[in-house]
């Protein structure tokens, strides 16, 4: 067996930085060549901001604030006269709350643009400037029912309904797509971009022109020439049709932040239960609409609201597009009885919605029943999978039952534990209901005790003839004496003592007058002398009339 060869470091040592000089070499060299051939980095090409409208468009703004938005999207437009703007507000409202409202109105009615006020988002079909009116585009940025209310899941609640209230009063303004994809009579196709503005412009992408030149043709795409030369052997063919565009659906956008709660809105499940399907789902591109500025439903105030879009700028916010869904036709109850059956049944298995007090009665089952401590977050696990109780709300139902005492809450190192037994809610039951025992039995005892006092009363003072003519003469007596009361109230003027007391508060005010007079005398001998002022600058400068002087 032949012996292995020794391995020799130094050599494959050498070996490794002889190649490493050549690398560097050529790589010093590609360098070099790439300067002199004036080669640079290929950089990133810069995205342009995602615009999801066209002048072909006809756009209903809902709920819009300080009108900011319908600004910017006529300013990119280039019009406005194809674009509603609405407000929930009264005209003097939105003044009130945004105060920059009046500037943008003004800039998008001088663009054509028509604002509306007093538009409820969920009554549509009840306006009167909407009346026969279609859309191809109905756009609901960042909506919010701005009830105020605390509790996050009646919040949550209050907002779906706004939002199902919403697709269902929108859906018929929008246009109306026959069976075979084509605009119904009458209604202008929302994808139809073959015809001209005002402005004369092609505003179709997909316009192209052909001209004969010698032998070959020049076409035009998208604003650049293409020529192409044939030979003379080539035959030419006629080009094919094109197919004529599908007229796109009418579609409802609307704008939400990203994360709780608004992901606890669900807003994709509400418009399938109202009868949209999903369209696309875009980001909402912020440079696309320059001059947007977003304001919440309260309007702008300082402290709470904030500028620059920073409430928005980094919540992700996100353009959800929907259409409505084309139902296809079926036999009997078909699938679309099966779908509706299945929604049943889901929302059966769902149970009714539980009230605080049967949420703070389960939770307090949690810990009667295995009399344990826990974290608030073992009890925001535990709380929906066994009791039903929405994780979210955990948190305040635990806090309301710490606070009427029923369940003990101690911080434990860097923890907080919660925990109550039921031997001592039972105790704590006891003492309370003897507390309020004692209270009854208190009120009672001075029941009993008034009633007495009244009993007493009433003794000698039955109601027989001579006290009613006692009585009489007394009234008579008092109805005397308040008249001479007012009468001597209207000569009060006149009254000796009083016109003394007057005379010596007189004096007092005299004196009172005549003394600070003096002190201001004084002020000004020592201002005179100490600093060598005119005592004609002294008054003009401290505003002191030439007349003054003692009464």
């Amino acid at each position: 067996m032949p012996k292995p060869k020794k391995f020799k470091l130094a050599a494959s040592f050498k070996q490794l930085q002889t190649q490493k000089a050549k690398l560097d070499a050529a790589r010093k060299s590609q360098q070099h060549r790439d300067q002199q051939e004036g080669m640079k980095k290929p950089t990133k090409p810069i995205r342009k901001p995602r615009f999801p409208y066209t002048t072909s468009n006809t756009i209903l703004l809902i709920g819009e604030g300080n009108f900011s938005f319908a600004h910017s999207l006529a300013t990119q437009l280039g019009t406005a006269r194809n674009i509603v703007a609405t407000a929930y507000d009264s005209s003097d409202i939105v003044d009130t709350k945004y105060s920059d409202a009046r500037e943008h109105i003004a800039a998008f009615e001088a663009m054509g643009g028509e604002a509306m006020f007093d538009v409820d988002a969920t009554a549509l079909g009840r306006t009167v400037g909407l009346k026969n009116k279609v859309f191809s585009h109905i756009v609901f940025n960042f909506p919010h029912a701005g009830a105020g209310i605390k509790d996050q899941e009646r919040n949550v609640i209050s907002n779906q309904k706004l939002l199902m209230g919403f697709f269902a009063s929108a859906m018929p303004l929008l246009v109306k797509r026959s069976a075979n994809g084509k605009p119904v009579a009458g209604q202008n196709p929302t994808g139809a971009d073959d015809d001209d503005d005002d402005d004369g412009r092609k505003t179709s992408t997909r316009s192209r022109k052909r001209k004969k030149q010698g032998n070959g043709e020049v076409f035009e795409f998208e604003g650049a020439q293409a020529t192409v030369t044939y030979s003379d052997n080539a035959v030419e063919r006629d080009e094919p049709e094109q197919p004529e565009p599908v007229a796109a659906p009418g579609q409802i956008h609307v704008t939400l932040k990203s994360g709780p709660p608004y992901s606890l809105w669900n807003v994709r499940q509400l418009a399938k239960d109202s009868g949209l399907s999903a369209y696309s789902t875009v980001p909402f591109d912020l440079d696309a609409f320059p001059g947007y500025e977003h304001r919440r439903t309260l309007g702008f105030k300082d402290g709470v609201s904030a500028s620059e879009n920073h409430e928005i700028r980094n919540k992700d916010p996100k353009i959800y597009m929907f259409v409505v869904r084309q139902e296809k036709p079926v036999d009997g109850a078909g699938v679309r009885g099966d779908e509706e059956e299945t929604k049943r049944r889901r929302v059966e298995a769902m149970g009714p919605r539980l009230t605080i007090d049967e949420k703070r009665k389960r939770m307090m089952e949690i810990f009667h029943d295995t009399m344990e401590p826990y974290l608030l977050k073992e009890l925001e696990k535990i709380g929906p999978k066994q009791k039903g109780i929405v994780s979210q709300t955990v948190k305040d139902v635990v806090q309301s039952l710490v606070d009427d005492n029923m369940v003990r809450c101690e911080k434990i190192g860097t923890s907080n534990y919660f925990w109550s037994f039921p031997s001592e809610s039972a105790l704590k039951r006891k003492t309370r209901l003897q507390d309020l025992q004692k209270e009854v039995l208190a009120l009672e005892t001075k029941q009993t005790e008034l009633e007495q006092n009244i009993e007493q009363a009433m003794l000698g003072r039955e109601q027989t003839e001579e006290r009613k003519s006692l009585v009489e003469e007394l009234t008579e007596v008092e109805q005397l004496w308040n008249g001479q009361q007012e009468e001597l109230r209207q000569f009060r003027e006149c009254d000796p003592e009083l016109m003394a007391q007057r005379k010596k508060q007189a004096v007092v005010a005299k004196d009172a007058a005549n003394r600070w007079t003096d002190n201001i005398f004084i002020i000004q001998g020592w201002v005179r002398d100490k600093f060598n002022m005119d005592p004609n600058d002294f008054n003009k400068h401290f505003g002191i009339p030439a007349d003054f002087d003692n009464l």
